[in-house]
């Protein structure tokens, strides 16, 4: 009889420890998951913000006349001599619609897209890219005012705004990442 009290007892305990090392098994498992998610969503905040940086700086550069051709809040063009070659460059950045991406369950992921002359990239897929402008003294300019030619020749500072979200809900969560950066392109100060 104490055998099998002994036997009974080692194969309860011995169960809570398999238990114990499956649940801290799968803790790890789940953890290491987020942590590859919330990499990768940071990466991706990170290269669009360090394309969109690279350009920004450089707009107007080696450029004549309107330097900023079209002023939105999702949507920007302009002309730049972006590889330094002499030719000047015609470069938008817009978004897509958000039910073009519906192989994400994320119902705000879109598309950023940069085009260069005639050939369309896609920069990031974020869930928004926001831009504000302002003049040499600070003022926000509004979008409708934006419309004319003669208000977007007083740009001096754009404001971008981009975030990212995961594709997938984590923990309830698209886990968002957020990309601002202030530029004040040297071209098109005076």
């Amino acid at each position: 009889m104490g055998q099998l009290i002994e036997l009974l007892g080692s194969s309860v305990i011995a169960s809570y420890i398999i238990l114990i090392i499956f649940s801290l098994n799968m803790r790890m498992n789940d953890s290491a998951s987020r942590y590859f998610q919330s990499t990768f969503n940071q990466r991706n905040a990170i290269t669009a913000g360090q394309v969109i940086e690279y350009d920004f700086y450089k707009i107007g550069y080696k450029a004549t006349g309107n330097k900023i051709l079209q002023a939105d809040s999702n949507a920007i063009k302009f002309v730049a001599d972006i590889a330094n070659n002499g030719t000047v460059d015609t470069i938008s950045y817009y978004l897509s619609s958000k039910n073009i991406l519906n192989t994400t369950t994320n119902p705000n992921d879109m598309l950023l897209y940069r085009k260069r002359n005639q050939s369309v990239n896609t920069t990031a897929i974020v869930s928004r890219f926001y831009l504000q402008y302002y003049d040499s003294l600070l003022n926000n300019l509004s979008y409708a005012s934006l419309t004319s030619q003669t208000t977007r020749a007083n740009i001096r500072i754009i404001r971008a705004y981009v975030k990212t979200e995961l594709a997938d809900q984590s923990d309830n969560s698209y886990s968002p990442m957020e990309w601002r950066k202030e530029f004040r392109p040297r071209s098109i100060q005076r």
